[in-house]
């Protein structure tokens, strides 16, 4: 039997993996790092110990990380499998990638790293040390293929899994809602808590000093302390609709508008059509050097997919309080023609389908 290692770091990329993994396990010996325990696949590192947000937060957390690579290192030497998956995570996957060059083992990678974005020379190195690339944006195919890898656009993933699993009826009264809530979505990771609850918390008070009958809901990430996150909303606002992580996607389909951190969130967002703000905060240094790297226009997918500003975008110093009331009153008076954009010039991009036909091509590539 065929052997795989797959590894991922943020929540979005394990989502991916249980997927991945439930159309894999019975045909292929997997193994993982991972941010819990799946059925059908051995656990070598739990990949909790190796995220981070920022270039200065990640230091602290440097030991774990070689910890984790030291591990993935001797894993590849002693078992040798047949090809490891990398998703996404690339400040740790290509060093996964280097690791499994030197012990001969095949690298696919899927949900690319974004070199486009940060540094266009990051492709050729990539493409030496990657075998395939399983892309989920088409335009990326074409950027690849410029530095002679093989890249296969399988499709995006969240065409698929960004749908709701309970009717609105049911959901409205699981939690005592009367009308379509403003959806606060903070992030997945620690420090992206750090950076940006207290300032979402502080905007949703200042809403509902103005509107008294705005209701407002908050999932917490799977990756992130349900009760330590609840206390300190609580503390703050305490009629926030608290829910967990695993009903973020009827949160997102039936709110009427997001206040929603830069990443895969806002993606989901528009894929189901939610008129949303985006925002950003770094660590103040992290912020400046990431400032002179960035190549794109815009932050957030959505946006970086239309190739033109669909959903505004409230960066470090703009994402106040008083900014976000102001877009989120802006995204009122222009809900409609935002729901068309995110229909046509977004969601209308990308296809499904995703999973098996990236399972389908590791399985004719192992």
């Amino acid at each position: 039997m065929k052997k795989l290692l797959i590894i991922t770091g943020e929540l979005s990329a394990f989502n991916y993996a249980r997927e991945i993994v439930n159309e894999l396990k019975n045909d292929i010996k997997l193994y993982g790092v991972l941010l819990e325990n799946l059925e059908g696949v051995k656990n070598i590192y739990d990949a909790k110990h190796l995220t981070a947000f920022g270039l200065f937060e990640a230091i602290s957390k440097l030991p774990e990380i070689r910890k984790g690579l030291k591990t993935i290192k001797n894993f590849l030497k002693k078992e040798k499998p047949d090809a490891v998956l990398l998703i996404d995570f690339p400040g740790f996957n290509i060093k996964v990638a280097e690791a499994a060059k030197k012990e001969g083992v095949k690298v696919f990678y899927f949900i690319s790293p974004k070199f486009w974005a940060w540094n266009y020379k990051r492709g050729e190195k990539i493409a030496k040390l990657v075998d395939k690339m399983f892309v989920i944006f088409p335009f990326e195919v074409k950027l690849y293929r410029e530095f002679g890898l093989e890249a296969i656009y399988v499709g995006n993933p969240l065409i698929d899994m960004v749908k709701p699993d309970t009717p609105k009826d049911v959901f409205f009264k699981k939690y005592n809602l009367t009308k379509k809530p403003i959806l606060l979505m903070p992030g997945s990771r620690e420090s992206e808590i750090k950076y940006l609850l207290k300032t979402i918390l502080e905007t949703a008070v200042r809403i509902k000093k103005l509107n008294p009958e705005e209701d407002f809901i908050l999932p917490v990430a799977e990756s992130l302390n349900f009760e330590v996150i609840s206390r300190r909303i609580r503390k703050i606002a305490p009629f926030i609709k608290i829910i967990k992580g695993n009903e973020a996607y009827n949160a997102i389909f039936y709110s009427k508008a997001g206040i929603i951190t830069s990443g895969t969130a806002s993606l989901e967002a528009a894929i189901a059509l939610l008129p949303h703000v985006i925002i950003y905060k770094l660590h103040p240094l992290t912020f400046t050097i990431a400032k002179r790297l960035v190549k794109t226009k815009y932050v957030s997918l959505p946006n970086i997919i239309a190739g033109e500003e669909i959903v505004p975008e409230l960066i470090q110093k703009d994402a106040t309080p008083p900014k976000i009331e102001e877009a989120l009153m802006e995204i009122e008076r222009n809900k409609e023609r935002i729901r068309k954009d995110l229909s046509e010039k977004v969601k209308g991009k990308l296809k499904g389908n995703a999973i098996k036909t990236l399972c389908k091509e590791i399985r004719v590539s192992l």
